[in-house]
């Protein structure tokens, strides 16, 4: 593993590396997604240049990204390897919550805040990963019923299972939803040992088949601390990060889903389901710019309903339109191994994922009737 990345060395913004990598990534894609295995080498490609390193400050030894760029920097590696997007806003989206702005911490916990900032971003300069498991079975995609637990003295631990885990057991560290010893659902940082963190169910997927998104279970294993400072789950936080990632990583696979579309075009019905599907990706690109362009400081509730429709409104609207144009085509498109099908397959992964397509249309009934 390479120590002290310089990801300026060569005065490179992210979007300019991306499009550096995109030839290799595209080159592997067939094969992860044929044999449904990590896309090792891509985190490799990651890591040395830098893009692990997306979104932590310059005066920190990162590439500075703001929410704008690292959404655009995540929907253009999306256009080449999907999968590999969606991990590195799993690890950039756990990254984000310490960008939280230090007055808005509360005082007395702002000593320890920065402390654990400084050794987060410390631990990316040395090529450390931080990923994301919080999701479990039975929960409906709310954190809130999380069923882990933390408990020990002088040593604290978590024990519990979690699914849908990017990176599998291929990550460092680990953001995870558990419960204290007071029953109160708090985010907290797990490190991955061998021992007592492992994989109880792999992945097998329709799409995003080399993200490692298995099941884990986590049986005794060290915790880190609270993430970031306690209370940030119902604090100020920077959760719309993730949210807008996997909605940026979503218009990425349909604008590259699009182009192959295009090329293999004859029929008059292949051609109207291709321009719906421009005219849809302009809107979802649309509506996600402008909801980066208007994220306040600190968010507000509001905020985090408009960023939560702009998740399901574009998932939806790109998965069905996707739909309908793969409906059209003809031959080769239907086999498994297609560019045409990898990546319709991989669109269908957009509503699951956080904010759930359930939950989120739940809430968004509960304000309309009242």
């Amino acid at each position: 593993m390479q120590e002290n990345i310089d990801p300026v060395a060569q005065n490179e913004r992210p979007a300019e590396i991306v499009r550096r990598l995109a030839p290799r990534l595209l080159e592997r894609e067939p094969e992860l997604d044929a044999r449904g295995i990590f896309a090792a080498d891509n985190i490799d490609d990651l890591r040395l240049s830098g893009l692990l390193l997306l979104n932590v400050p310059v005066s920190h030894g990162g590439l500075g990204a703001d929410l704008s760029e690292t959404t655009e920097t995540l929907r253009l590696l999306a256009q080449s390897s999907p999968a590999t997007a969606l991990m590195l806003a799993m690890h950039t989206s756990t990254l984000a919550h310490y960008l939280v702005g230090d007055a808005l911490v509360p005082a007395g916990l702002r000593d320890g805040f920065q402390h654990q900032r400084a050794w987060a971003f410390k631990e990316v300069r040395q090529g450390k990963i931080f990923a994301v498991a919080n999701s479990e079975p039975g929960a409906g995609g709310d954190l809130k019923n999380s069923k882990a637990l933390v408990h020990g003295n002088s040593s604290r631990v978590l024990t519990g299972t979690k699914s849908f885990a990017s990176f599998g057991a291929n990550a460092h560290y680990f953001m995870a939803a558990a419960r204290d010893e007071s029953d109160k659902v708090e985010y907290f940082l797990v490190r991955n040992d061998p021992a007592h963190v492992q994989v109880a169910v792999p992945w097998s997927a329709l799409g995003m088949r080399s993200s490692e998104s298995v099941v884990l279970r986590f049986e005794s294993a060290p915790v880190v601390g609270l993430l970031a400072y306690p209370g940030l789950l119902d604090g100020v936080n920077q959760r719309h990060w993730s949210t807008l990632s996997f909605t940026a990583i979503f218009v990425g696979i349909a604008e590259s889903l699009l182009q192959d579309l295009v090329s293999r075009s004859v029929s008059a019905l292949q051609r109207v389901e291709c321009v719906e599907m421009r005219l849809t990706i302009e809107a979802c690109r649309s509506y996600l710019r402008y909801c980066v362009s208007i994220e306040p400081e600190p968010t507000d509730k509001e905020y985090r309903s408009r960023v939560r429709d702009c998740k399901l409104f574009v998932t939806r609207s790109l998965a069905r339109q996707a739909a309908a144009a793969f409906s059209t085509q003809t031959g080769a498109a239907y086999s498994f191994s297609s560019p045409i099908s990898r990546k319709f397959r991989d669109l269908l992964a957009g509503p699951p994922l956080r904010p759930p397509v359930g939950l989120t249309f739940d809430e968004l009934w509960d304000e309309m009737s009242g």
